[in-house]
């Protein structure tokens, strides 16, 4: 996917602001920084706010039979988001008081281990947890994020994610089911270990029911062109944008491919149809990785956060998550094509030009820790964002080879912009800094992985 020099039509605005911003901030005197207002050193501009995907938005595309496609797409999500409120809203007729939502839990996905023995998936403990997961499952297949396991099932009436959900018409209705945060494959997973150790037992009609159910939501929730969104059904917003951020697609194509070429047994009880949709699901969303790989300036690099669902170009997601390249994410996404058997020509050269990416604008010397920057002899840093317009790896020293993005929140800088984007941390706030890795050293094990790799998969 090459990003071109000329953006979006939807972006120019803010880029002519924020070159502006940078002009007037280089004036003798000037202190405030249009787009800005404080703390504005090494501003470069405001974020924009990714679109949702909608109808005007599907009119746009020039493919007639993508368009139909996506025109579908948002129906069927349409008709699976009503028919999930209209659920929730059955069960709370006639109730004066509605159950407390259960609440997140920052280590629930330790709380669906997966990673123990045979004998614990067994165990009653197990089958309470399983039990609880498949009375939170979503009607339309999938599970809210950020939900803490305590054996404790869902009761009539309580919101089926973390936090209160309202399924009146103007109600809140955001991450009623995704993928983020290791939601819903994580169920998946854990379900069919405890379905695997218990098979013949009582429950594993149910349990291999609600699995069905997962995988079927997981492949419904694949996008035409075959990535996939954060929230399905779709919620608007960043959600709606095809989500790299944290692995989340990734997640969903490693699932998938392990039940498509049967290498996970846990999911051996599945019928082959379902286990071939699952598998040409797999292939679809690889296919779109290796073509959706950036280009900037002639060069190919990695990958953005997230993606443009109808033009598959890097977008913004958060308020401090703007359009760019993005180091941690590419890694995994490396690390997986590494793992695939038989690469073609396509694939190799994705994975040859991450490692180029990688090499080219490793930090040395560095460490990363509680928001700072500091000397380590042997450390090994890459920012979190790259620019998608400045790429040059023949450059003489990693400063020049590319250019690191900061994003932060508006309030700290006094200005009503949906977000701002910098050029290092200097004005990035500290909540920013402590609470957000702005620099990680993911693609250090994928360069290490690439030394071997690449000596039995020649550079196309």
């Amino acid at each position: 996917m090459s990003y071109p020099h000329t953006r979006l039509s939807l972006l120019s605005l803010s880029l002519f602001a924020g070159l502006s911003a940078g002009l007037l901030a280089s004036s003798p005197g000037y202190a405030a920084v249009a787009g800005c207002g404080q703390n504005c050193i090494d501003y470069l501009r405001e974020n924009v706010q990714a679109r949702p995907l909608t109808a005007a938005s599907i009119a746009t595309v020039s493919d007639a039979m993508l368009r139909t496609q996506f025109t579908n797409y948002l129906a069927t999500s349409a008709s699976a988001r009503s028919a999930d409120k209209a659920a929730l809203a059955a069960e709370r007729k006639g109730m004066t008081t509605v159950p407390a939502p259960r609440g997140s839990g920052k280590n629930n996905l330790a709380t669906m281990p997966l990673n123990q023995s045979g004998t614990y998936y067994q165990s009653a403990e197990a089958l309470a947890i399983a039990q609880e997961i498949i009375s939170f499952q979503i009607p339309s297949g999938g599970w809210g994020k950020n939900m803490s396991r305590t054996g404790v099932a869902r009761t009539q009436g309580q919101s089926y994610i973390a936090d209160e959900i309202d399924p009146s018409e103007s109600g809140s209705w955001r991450y009623v089911g995704t993928i983020d945060n290791g939601a819903t494959t994580t169920e998946l997973r854990y379900l069919a270990k405890v379905q695997a150790a218990r098979t013949g037992s009582s429950e594993t009609a149910t349990l291999q029911a609600s699995i069905v159910r997962g995988i079927k939501y997981l492949i419904a929730a694949q996008y035409p062109n075959g990535g996939w969104p954060q929230v399905y059904p779709l919620a608007g917003s960043y959600n709606d944008a095809i989500t790299l951020n944290d692995d989340a697609m990734l997640r969903v194509v490693m699932l998938l491919n392990e039940i498509g070429n049967s290498s996970n047994s846990d999911f051996a009880f599945l019928d082959r149809n379902l286990r071939n949709s699952a598998a040409q699901a797999a292939t679809k969303g690889t296919t779109w990785l290796v073509n959706n790989q950036v280009k900037v300036s002639g060069e190919w690099t990695i990958w953005g956060q997230q993606h443009d669902m109808l033009t598959q170009l890097p977008t913004a997601a958060r308020a401090f998550e703007m359009a760019a390249l993005s180091s941690a994410e590419s890694a995994k996404i490396t690390a997986f094509l590494m793992t695939l058997p038989n690469p073609d020509a396509k694939m190799r050269r994705a994975v040859y030009a991450a490692a180029d990416f990688f090499t080219a604008t490793r930090i040395s010397g560095q460490s990363w820790s509680n928001g700072k920057l500091s000397s380590s002899p042997n450390g090994v840093l890459w920012a979190r964002f790259y620019d998608l317009d400045a790429y040059t790896p023949s450059a003489s020293s990693v400063a020049k080879r590319s250019q690191t993005l900061f994003g932060d929140r508006p309030d700290t800088h006094a200005t009503s912009a949906y977000g701002l984007v910098f050029s290092s941390i200097a004005s990035v706030s500290t909540e920013r800094l402590t609470g957000y890795a702005q620099y990680n050293s993911s693609p250090q094990s994928v360069l290490t992985t690439f030394a071997t790799w690449s000596k039995s998969n020649p550079r196309p």
